[in-house]
């Protein structure tokens, strides 16, 4: 048992570290990504090989090639899932399956996105960027000075207005996330995120540090604007689209010193949707 969990939190990790590097292609079309193909190669190395070999043919298919379960579906494709293997799933004596996808399955810890109960911005969530955020999730303050307390701001933000049900929770998955490779990128810009979240829709909050803080290790700028996503498994392959289209529209500085030099939070909010109008449509 405590095998196939250890299996199971090596193949998460892995993915992570894909997904990571799909990530940086996008964001950094120039980076230098040798550390991060070993990173990949190291955790793979003792993965079985018909575990690898399925897993890596899924991965041509599909951004995920494990999920998780969620009201008794298969997070990846939908489909309902016999009680029998949902309990199979939660005991993890061995690696299971879904039987129309062929992914691989896991029972999260808990399900922290929550869909919110009021939008009350309703239809302009459907034109531009934001479908995915809101005037609610936008930060011009943060004040945090390390990585944890600038999420932990964020998470607290998305917590308080309805998005997540789990702030604490949000933040450890968050944290954990950033220890694989940090979602810095260049220009002051970081892309924190939770994927593999179930019962919302993609959500994302701006925040702004006006002094910066140290986000991605030695030698990296100051980051000055967090894009913070929760990002549910079947939004996982649009989330790339996401972030390539913020990268593209914030490499002009004009386009992000408007973001920082936001005084309020409805200015910020102007600021995004002005930014980003030629990108998201």
């Amino acid at each position: 048992m405590t095998t196939t969990h250890s299996l199971i939190n090596q193949l998460i990790q892995l993915q992570e570290l894909v997904v990571a590097n799909m990530q940086k292609k996008v964001s950094q079309p120039n980076a230098r990504l040798e550390e991060l193909s070993k990173s990949i190669a190291a955790l793979s190395a003792d993965v079985p090989q018909q575990v690898k070999s399925h897993f890596n043919r899924l991965l041509t298919k599909h951004p995920e090639a494990i999920v998780p379960v969620s009201n008794e579906l298969c997070a990846g494709c939908g489909m309902g899932l016999t009680k029998s293997m949902v309990q199979a799933v939660h005991k993890a004596e061995d690696l299971s399956r879904c039987p129309n996808c062929a992914r691989f399955l896991y029972y999260p810890e808990q399900l922290v996105a929550a869909e919110r109960k009021s939008r009350s911005y309703g239809e302009a969530r459907k034109v531009g960027i934001s479908r995915f955020t809101s005037p609610e999730l936008m930060m011009v303050g943060l004040k945090g000075t390390t990585p944890e307390e600038v999420l932990a701001e964020m998470c607290g933000r998305m917590a308080g207005e309805g998005f997540v049900e789990d702030a604490d929770h949000l933040l450890d998955m968050a944290l954990q996330r950033e220890a694989i490779i940090s979602t810095a990128v260049d220009n002051g810009l970081a892309f924190p995120h939770v994927r593999g979240v179930e019962g919302g829709g993609l959500s994302m909050a701006v925040g702004i540090h006006k002094k910066g803080v140290k986000f991605g290790g030695p030698g990296r700028t100051l980051t000055r604007v967090f894009f913070f996503v929760v990002i549910p498994t079947a939004t996982s392959a649009f989330y790339l689209r996401l972030i390539a289209s913020l990268s593209r529209a914030f490499r002009d500085k004009d386009a992000r010193d408007s973001l920082v030099e936001a005084t309020s939070e409805e200015e910020l909010w102007k600021a995004l949707i002005k930014a980003t109008k030629k990108s998201f449509k």
